[in-house]
Order: structure tokens, then C-alpha cells, then sequence
């Protein structure tokens, strides 16, 4: 059912649009090396003192994995032990990797898992849920015989196979590996691509050496809580690090937080065309995300089709208390992925926003329409991707801004 949006009534007429809505509240365990049933299961809603990192004995404030640490613990997605600490340094299973898979992402299922489940992954075990929708979204994989070995630590290379399994990132250039990492014979032939795509998306965090991978060692919890973080960021569900952030330093692919200055935000900002959608970008936060490293398609509404809105819907979209329908919007108008004008064909496509547009391709027309509105200046090019000015603000479904 589609709503009016009422600029008088706006916090009650629409559910929020959570950056972070994609995080669950299923409770994982944070002890490993114990059996399943001598496991601590923390609390869904853990208290202040072991869910913020400010409190956390051992994460001290310049510890380099904090401000990760921090956010993912304010949401949820990893927690604290009862006594107050985190054990930042404490090797990761792969039960509880897919725990915090779990929590952080909200995935559709690629493939679903044989009945009876892995062989040893008992139906009362803390992880079997975990477990099961790792494997069918298509993060994580098991082993010959059916098998999982949820209580094996993980190694940190696997981790990022996981994570570019399951966000189906994908990299063919292996070869510039050599160029990131000093360590890079020590990749695992069949991770090179996965590595490479994880690298390419700013996914790896590596410290204290950045240009040290280690894809062997087994990932800690810190490390955990930083690639989750990258992950998060490229998905558009959290903000990149600031550049005068430390930890910023070790974000592979990264000078300082820093990108190349004709990036799609920086190159959108510079055209005289797109003041308005410029503006909105910063109010709603996704400037930096457009400024990281990646593959975008921006479908870059004109400030004339901004001026087909009225005066008071533009000035109601940059209040604060509007902030998430602002960004439900502009996240409809992002793909993550670079297409050209002759790379888009007649279908959907899915957007940052996880609802898909519908493109229209004319060839003897030379036309190409997102919805309703039509593309008036495709392929302007930028390092992270390409942008195609379009005639019409686009809405996503169940919104409706008043002219």
C-alpha cells in the first residue's frame, strides 16, 4: 500500500529506515574452545557495561580496532563477556563467525542447506541457526563429508572469502596483489580472487602492518569487528571512518581515510547540474560512502528535476528528525555496482536501497529510462564509478513526496 507522505505528520507516517536495519538481535556466543554447552550466550539486550566499548577493561581508548569495536557492539552484532571485557585478541570460530554474520547482515538465500544439516552440528547446538543461514546465503561453505568444524578457529583469509562470498563481490585482477600486500605469496591460490575483490572494496584492515595480510593467522576478535565494520560500510549500512581516525590507517586501499579526489561524490559535486542532489548527500551522511574506493552507478537526479518538487518538500527532506526517509531516497538512486550506458539492459537492478529499479533500454530510440524518469546525460565517468544524470527524482515503493 502506497502512503502520502504528510510533512506535518512524517515521524508518524513512516516506519524508520535504519542504516543499521539489516542487524538482528539473535544473541551469539562469545567463548570459544569450550563445549557447545559450557558456551556463555550473552543476553539480547546486554547491559551498558559490557555492550559499549568505552567500558570495556581491555580496550583502552587509542586501542587501533576501537571505533569497530564500538559500533558493532553498540549494535549488537558482537558483545562483551559478563566480567566487563571484550578479549579483543581472542581467536574466532567459525560458529561464531557465523554468529556474527548473522547479526550483521540480512542476506537472501542463494541455496539452501541439505536436511539433517553438517554432521557435526548437533539440532541443540548454540549455532545451528547461525550456522545454517551462513551456509545458504552463501557466506560460508563446509567441508568434504559434510562437515563444518564449528569450533575450528578461523583463519583471517577465510573470513574474507566469506564476506565477498556473501556480499558476491568479485575481482579478476590477482595481480596487483602483489602491489598491496608483502605477504602475498602466502595467499591461498583458491582465495586470490576473493582477496583481491575483499582489497578492491576496502573490506581488509590490517595492523599493525597494513601492507602485512597474515592470511593464515587465526582472525581475533578485533579483526573480526573491523572487516565486519568494512562490510557494513560497503553495503552503505555504516559510515566510513573519518581520515583523522588512527585506525583509518589500516584499512587496506586507504591513505588516511582518504580517496582520490574524482570519486562519483567529488565528480557529482563539481557539475554545476547536481547542486541539489549534492546537498542532499551530505545532509544524509552517503557522501563518504560514494567517496571510498568501489563500483557505483549513480542515477543522478538534475537540479531541475529537484525543482519539480515543492520548495516545502525539499526543505523537510533536510530536517533532522527526516533524516532516514532522506536517505531511503537517495539510496534508491545507488547501485553498487559500475554499469555503463551500453552495460544496462531491460530488467531490474537492485540499489543500495534493496528495492530495484526497473530499466528500460531503447536502442532505436537511444533512450534508457530508470522508472519513470529518463536518462539525459549518461556515462559521466569517475574512479569509483560512473554516473547517468537522470530527469526525475526517484521514489522508492510505498513513499510518495508531494510536488
Amino acid at each position: 500500500m502506497r502512503s502520502s507522505l504528510n510533512w506535518s505528520r512524517l515521524k508518524s507516517t513512516f516506519f524508520a529506515f535504519g542504516v543499521f536495519g539489516a542487524v538482528t538481535t539473535t544473541a551469539v556466543s562469545t567463548i570459544i574452545n569450550q563445549p557447545a554447552k559450557a558456551q556463555v550466550i550473552p543476553s539480547a539486550n546486554p547491559s551498558k557495561n559490557i555492550a559499549i566499548a568505552r567500558y570495556f577493561s581491555d580496550v583502552k581508548t587509542d586501542y587501533w580496532a576501537r571505533p569497530f569495536i564500538s559500533a558493532l557492539t553498540e549494535r549488537n552484532i558482537i558483545t562483551g563477556f559478563p566480567n566487563g571485557t571484550f578479549r579483543p585478541e581472542q581467536p574466532v570460530s567459525r560458529a561464531e563467525f557465523a554468529a556474527m554474520i548473522q547479526k550483521a547482515f540480512n542476506q537472501n538465500s542463494v541455496r539452501q542447506l541439505s536436511t539433517g544439516g553438517f554432521r557435526d552440528v548437533p539440532a541443540d547446538y548454540w549455532a545451528i541457526s547461525a550456522i545454517q543461514e551462513a551456509y545458504e546465503t552463501g557466506f560460508m561453505s563446509g567441508y568434504p563429508g559434510n562437515f563444518f568444524f564449528p569450533n575450528q578457529q578461523i583463519p583471517k583469509v577465510q573470513a574474507i572469502v566469506a564476506l565477498t562470498n556473501g556480499l558476491n563481490l568479485t575481482a579478476n585482477d590477482t595481480a596487483s596483489l602483489a602491489s598491496y600486500y608483502t605477504d602475498v605469496n602466502a595467499i591461498p591460490n583458491y582465495a586470490a580472487s576473493q582477496v583481491a575483490a575483499a582489497t578492491r572494496a576496502n573490506l581488509i584492515v590490517n595492523y599493525p602492518e597494513v601492507r602485512q595480510l597474515n592470511p593464515l593467522q587465526p582472525l581475533t576478535r578485533a579483526e573480526a569487528a573491523a572487516h565486519l565494520y568494512q562490510a557494513l560500510v560497503r553495503q552503505g549500512k555504516l559510515q566510513p571512518l573519518a581520515s583523522n581516525v588512527p585506525a583509518a590507517n589500516y584499512i587496506v586501499g586507504t591513505i588516511g581515510g582518504t580517496q582520490a579526489a574524482n570519486n562519483v561524490f567529488s565528480v557529482t559535486a563539481s557539475n554545476n547540474s547536481f547542486t541539489t542532489f549534492t546537498s542532499l548527500l551530505k545532509t544524509s551522511g552517503l557522501a563518504g560512502i560514494l567517496e571510498t574506493p568501489g563500483s557505483f552507478t549513480i542515477f543522478a537526479p538534475t537540479d531541475q528535476a529537484f525543482a519539480t518538487l515543492s520548495p516545502e518538500t525539499l526543505r523537510q527532506l533536510q530536517l533532522p528528525e527526516n533524516r532516514e526517509t532522506l536517505i531511503r531516497i537517495l539510496r534508491y538512486h545507488v547501485v553498487l555496482k559500475q554499469l555503463t550506458a551500453n552495460e544496462l539492459s531491460s530488467g531490474e537492478i537492485k540499489t543500495l536501497g534493496d528495492n530495484p529499479v526497473n530499466i528500460q533500454v531503447n536502442t532505436g530510440a537511444n533512450q534508457i529510462s530508470v522508472n519513470n524518469a529518463q536518462v539525459v546525460q549518461p556515462n559521466i565517468q569517475a574512479s569509483n564509478g560512473v554516473i547517468h544524470a537522470i530527469n526525475t527524482v526517484l521514489i522508492p515503493p510505498n513513499l510518495t513526496l508531494r510536488q
